[in-house]
């Protein structure tokens, strides 16, 4: 590639999208985003345009083409395409390959029965295909509500999709989905490749809606000349078929093979580690889902509010400053906050507990503590939580030599030295901005063979930082005792979170 020739990558995530060009070196040449919303029409419920998705897409890459070609001074030439994309959600489109209704995306809630069934059908069909425990949210019992609930939108339906292969659509014209996004429906088998057409059957479900499956880094189609019109891309680029947002994160992290774990702390939290085969824990307490690079799985445990926990505290405490400021805060306060204990689960549970009647709590106030404890425990309890999803992993043969952190949080030299000090792990960063958008361009460069695979995209297209932090013994010996209280306080209190649903909702 020239200075001139440039890989996008498009991160459609929940609440925008994202466009970045980029070189063949991971260098930011021109980014566009655009924002769109969620809507609710009932309580549980959420959902969105699929149109709107492809307008903001447009709209995103239309303006980082032009910075890019600001910065260039000139014209660019645009190699190849790659995509990142909201897992579970469910497009489903009619005749015309125009959506039948609105996506079903992985926030909703609607489907809890239909995921009910879904699971007792796979413990009956085998779970070493899916690996996996569906979920409200997740495309097969979204589907399965559909069927039961809009019958005529449902026989109108043609194909089903993740919400980034409509956009892929929209570009080529191909109907394809990719083991990544499809692990996560719930409906491939994770485990040997393709449909899990059993599964299916069991439910009454036709195979035949289901797209075909193209390997991450596969080219999956041209750009057409109808979306060349509107993106101002030429006509016959390649488009990779991409992958779901955390396997591309995680290879815009530079994570690729087994020994090495990414921690996130963004609004929500997430444990990503990649396996050597598609080894699941037997509870169903984390997910296994396919790596973009063929032949790799991974874990991933999750946390469904870390980030926002911290967000909480300062908004509703009216703490003033910034979050460096909320760092030298707890900074000034000893590991285990002085006795202070806060359980992360202001929106339940996913991993360990997958308990949507978990509630935070703070546990172990007194009369002197201060807002500086409780900054810090709050800190200290969210990395306890995701702890708790790299156990499960480390049961499943999991041996990380180094962490990876990433989010908002890995922007926090005290929540990077938490990390450090709880997992016992050296800990350090990605360099690399735009992770989700990187890993995309990472799948574009391998698809049109700038780069010969994944791995070796990976590595020329990520930078990580020089600087390494080391546990600490001292704490992480205090930190080994108050993690032990602090796993007891869910099991104490499981039962009491129920009898307070009816007081949240009066």
């Amino acid at each position: 590639m020239n200075a001139s020739e440039l890989l996008l990558g498009i991160d459609l995530g929940t609440s925008s999208v994202k466009a970045v060009f980029m070189d063949a070196f991971g260098n930011v040449k021109g980014s566009g985003q655009r924002e769109y919303p969620i809507d609710s029409p009932q309580i549980g419920c959420a959902e969105q345009s699929p149109e709107e998705w492809w307008k903001a897409t447009v709209l995103s890459v239309r303006e980082g083409l032009d910075e890019a070609r600001d910065a260039d001074g000139g014209e660019v030439t645009v190699r190849a395409v790659g995509f990142s994309g909201q897992m579970h959600g469910l497009v489903a489109l009619g005749h015309d390959d125009s959506p039948a209704r609105p996506a079903i995306i992985w926030a909703d809630q609607r489907s809890t029965d239909e995921a009910r069934g879904v699971n007792e059908t796979i413990q009956k069909t085998g779970i070493e295909k899916t690996c996996n425990k569906a979920s409200p949210g997740f495309l097969l019992p979204s589907l399965l509500w559909l069927m039961r609930h809009e019958p005529a939108t449902f026989a109108q339906i043609k194909t089903v999709m993740l919400p980034k292969d409509y956009i892929r659509l929209r570009m080529t014209g191909r109907r394809a989905s990719e083991p990544t996004d499809a692990a996560g429906t719930c409906a491939y088998n994770v485990h040997d490749g393709g449909w899990n057409t059993g599964l299916l059957e069991a439910l009454s479900l036709p195979p035949r809606i289901f797209p075909e499956i193209v390997p991450a880094s596969g080219i999956a189609g041209q750009i057409t000349p109808a979306a060349a019109e509107e993106l101002g891309i030429p006509a016959g680029t390649p488009v990779a078929a991409g992958a779901a947002d955390q396997p591309a994160g995680a290879l815009g992290n530079g994570v690729t093979e087994f020994g090495t774990l990414l921690s996130t702390i963004g609004t929500a939290g997430q444990i990503f580690a990649p396996l050597t085969s598609p080894a699941y824990d037997e509870r169903l307490r984390t997910n296994t889902f396919n790596h973009a690079a063929s032949g790799i799985w991974y874990a991933l445990g999750a946390n469904l509010s870390a980030g926002y926990c911290l967000k909480w505290l300062k908004r509703h405490a009216s703490i003033p400053g910034t979050y460096k400021d909320l760092d030298v805060l707890a900074s000034h306060v000893p590991p285990g906050s002085r006795g202070v204990i806060f359980i992360p689960y202001l929106f339940g549970d996913r991993t360990p507990h997958l308990d949507g009647h978990a509630r935070a709590m703070f546990f172990g106030l007194t009369g002197a503590t201060g807002i500086d404890e409780m900054i810090r425990a709050v800190m200290e309890g969210v990395v306890f939580s995701m702890a708790e999803g790299l156990e499960i992993t480390l049961g499943l043969g999991v041996s990380p030599k180094m962490v990876i952190a990433s989010g908002g949080g890995a922007r926090s030299k005290l929540w990077l030295q938490m990390q450090a000090d709880i997992y016992n792990l050296p800990v350090t960063r990605s360099a690399t901005k735009e992770q989700a958008c990187t890993g995309a361009a990472i799948l574009a460069a391998a698809g049109a063979g700038i780069y010969p695979d994944i791995k070796t995209a990976c590595a020329a297209m990520t930078r990580m930082s020089d600087e390494i932090l080391m546990p600490d013994a001292e704490a992480h010996a205090a930190y080994v005792e108050i993690f032990g209280i602090y796993r007891e306080l869910y099991d104490r209190n499981r039962e009491l979170f129920p009898r307070l649903a009816k007081f949240a909702t009066t």
